[in-house]
């Protein structure tokens, strides 16, 4: 009987806590490729006595794996991983006198506040007794990005002095963290066989940092992950299972 193979399903990944079981498992949501990619390193042995130098036996040296993975949800969790980062949400709050555009700033030029999502914001001059700025007037806003570019500063004092209340976002460095290390499931559909349930666990994969983000893109944005698989020391060697994963076929 023929066993053909044409695969969707859901991934999982999730830590691993001392004993190399998995902890905080969360789907990093639709995943259009997973690939597992097996590799092997050999010395190869030429005889020296037929005049043909032929090849007479090989031995392993190493063996190795890799996966990949096309992400394609960017959710906090699933940046941080890609950037070795820690994903954390900010507090809101508010700032009195913020100095904005130096001494001497330019019309049109573009000025940024310390933070993003501003509202509430009033703009003064540093005269003796402070002029408030005129929205539309002396300078436009984005208050989503926190910038202020001016328009007319006649007869106005620099530096001008922003105050201002922020609200809550979400941010994520980039390599503040070690190497991540992973614990992968598959729940997978084989559906060239009517969407027989097929379970591949990688018990640890080490992953790369992030190769390329495409920052501006008139397609459908993904990103690839790609990762070693390690042996999983917690795991007893077994001959036949070994301690790197499984694929099952539930049928």
């Amino acid at each position: 009987m023929s066993y053909y193979a044409s695969f969707q399903g859901r991934v999982y990944l999730g830590k691993r806590d001392i004993n190399g079981e998995p902890i905080e498992v969360r789907s990093p949501g639709n995943v259009a490729d997973l690939k597992l990619s097996l590799k092997t390193e050999v010395l190869e042995h030429f005889e020296s006595q037929s005049g043909q130098r032929s090849l007479d036996h090989r031995m392993i040296k190493s063996k190795s794996a890799t996966i990949t993975l096309a992400i394609e949800e960017f959710t906090k969790e699933n940046l941080a991983l890609a950037l070795y980062g820690t994903a954390v949400t900010s507090n809101g709050g508010t700032v009195t006198d913020e100095t904005l555009g130096g001494i001497a700033p330019v019309i049109g030029d573009r000025y940024f506040l310390a933070h993003p999502k501003v509202s509430a914001l009033v703009l003064t001059d540093s005269a003796g007794t402070p002029t408030t700025l005129i929205a539309g007037t002396h300078y436009t806003a984005d208050t989503d990005f926190g910038a202020i570019q001016f328009l007319d500063v006649t007869g106005l004092t620099a530096p001008y002095l922003a105050s201002y209340a922020y609200g809550s976002v979400a941010e994520i460095g980039i390599f503040t963290q070690p190497l991540p290390e992973r614990y992968l499931r598959l729940e997978g559909l084989n559906t060239a066989q009517g969407n027989a349930r097929v379970l591949v666990e990688l018990y640890r994969v080490a992953f790369d940092p992030l190769k390329e983000l495409a920052l501006i893109s008139s397609d459908y944005n993904k990103f690839d992950l790609e990762g070693s698989l390690l042996a999983d020391s917690t795991k007893p060697y077994d001959a036949v299972l070994g301690q790197f994963g499984r694929i099952v076929q539930i049928g």
